[in-house]
Formats: C-alpha cells, sequence, structure tokens
C-alpha cells in the first residue's frame, strides 16, 4: 500500500512539473450575446452559427508559439462577431502574476521565475481590448461587462489563478475568410520579450537572436 501511494504521489509530481512553465492558449468566439470556448482542439464548426475556427501553429523561435486564427463566415449575410483569445497557465499557482502593461499594449504572465508576453494583430490592428480576470470568472459569465454587446469587464491584474482575454472585433460582408494572429513569448526579462514582440508586430518571417 506505501509503495502504490509512493508511486502514485511521483507520478503526480511529474505531471505537475512537466505542466509548470507552461501557457496555453485557447480560442473562442463571441457571436450574438453567445461565448463559445474551444477547449478540445483548435479546428471547430458552429453549425448552429454557421462559422468555423480553424488555428495554426507556426513554428518561428524555440521561445515564440505563434498562432495563425481563420475565421469563416459560411453565410451569405454581413455578420459582425468577435475572436476571443484566452491564455491560462498549465499549472494553477497563488504565486502566479498576471497584468496588461498600457505603455506597451501587452499582456504579461509571471510564474515560477519565466515570464511571458501574450499579444496579437488582425489586419495590421493591435490588442485593443483585453481584460486579466480570475479564473472562476469564466465560467460564471463575470468576464463580461455586458455580454450581450461583447463588452469585456476591464481588470488589469491578478495575483494568483488568472486568465488573460483580448478580443479582436471581425466584420464580414458575406461569406469570406479572416486572419488573425497571436502569440506567446517566453524568456527571462521584459527587454528581451518587447523585442520580440516588435519583431511579430512587424511580421517578420524568420525571428533571430
Amino acid at each position: 500500500m506505501n509503495t502504490l501511494n509512493w508511486i502514485r504521489s511521483d507520478v503526480y509530481e511529474e505531471m505537475e512539473q512537466a505542466a509548470k512553465g507552461k501557457l496555453r492558449m485557447i480560442p473562442g468566439l463571441w457571436i450574438d450575446g453567445k461565448t463559445y470556448w474551444m477547449e478540445n482542439g483548435f479546428k471547430e464548426l458552429f453549425p448552429e452559427e454557421n462559422i468555423s475556427v480553424h488555428v495554426k501553429r507556426d513554428n518561428v523561435h524555440s521561445k515564440i508559439s505563434f498562432f495563425r486564427s481563420y475565421i469563416t463566415n459560411h453565410d451569405d449575410k454581413p455578420r459582425n462577431v468577435k475572436l476571443l483569445i484566452q491564455h491560462k497557465h498549465e499549472y494553477s499557482s497563488r504565486e502566479h502574476f498576471s497584468f496588461i502593461s498600457p505603455a506597451e499594449n501587452v499582456i504579461f504572465h509571471m510564474a515560477d521565475s519565466k515570464v511571458f508576453l501574450v499579444n496579437g494583430q488582425l489586419n495590421g490592428k493591435k490588442m485593443a481590448e483585453c481584460s486579466i480576470q480570475p479564473y472562476w470568472n469564466l465560467y460564471s459569465d463575470q468576464i463580461w461587462k455586458c455580454r450581450n454587446k461583447g463588452i469585456l469587464r476591464y481588470h488589469p491584474m491578478v495575483k494568483g489563478n488568472a486568465i488573460s482575454i483580448f478580443v479582436f472585433n471581425v466584420g464580414f460582408e458575406g461569406k469570406g475568410t479572416v486572419e488573425a494572429e497571436s502569440w506567446i513569448v517566453s524568456g527571462d526579462s521584459k527587454s528581451e520579450l518587447l523585442r520580440y514582440n516588435q519583431l511579430l508586430l512587424k511580421k517578420r518571417t524568420s525571428i533571430s537572436i
């Protein structure tokens, strides 16, 4: 019995250590007051909305996770939706600290002596609306100031288990596809992260130190 408990404890510890230092990106959609999160993958059709999302990950640098999100309207009618980009730590801790930096217009997540920067753009437009929320707000609809209008509740920082969310407004005149870009940069210093961020905003195809 003691051996079994030891094995289980060891397995759990390995799982926790593997998850430490990782930040997960979860895409979602806001459509006419309803919120959809893609928890189980990067490709999904929402048949009741006739809209699909496909996210592809590009390998551009060992310190960068770069994503291209393709939102497709399969209807002929014009419509406006919102692409939601959520980030959360795989391993929760009270020692995590997440905050919005308005001067640089980016979001920082700090955990286990590591710093992450998250940002993105759509058609050359930078992130305009964002929020840091306690994790439990996600499933109680507390992330919204006005859910019917798709306006996030603004909160600039959270210590502990938190998520960050930023929003892109997506407009369709009819059938079509819109591409958005987002990224996670990991590093040891703020200056290093901001340098990579500027390169990504300029759409460099290769990133070098």
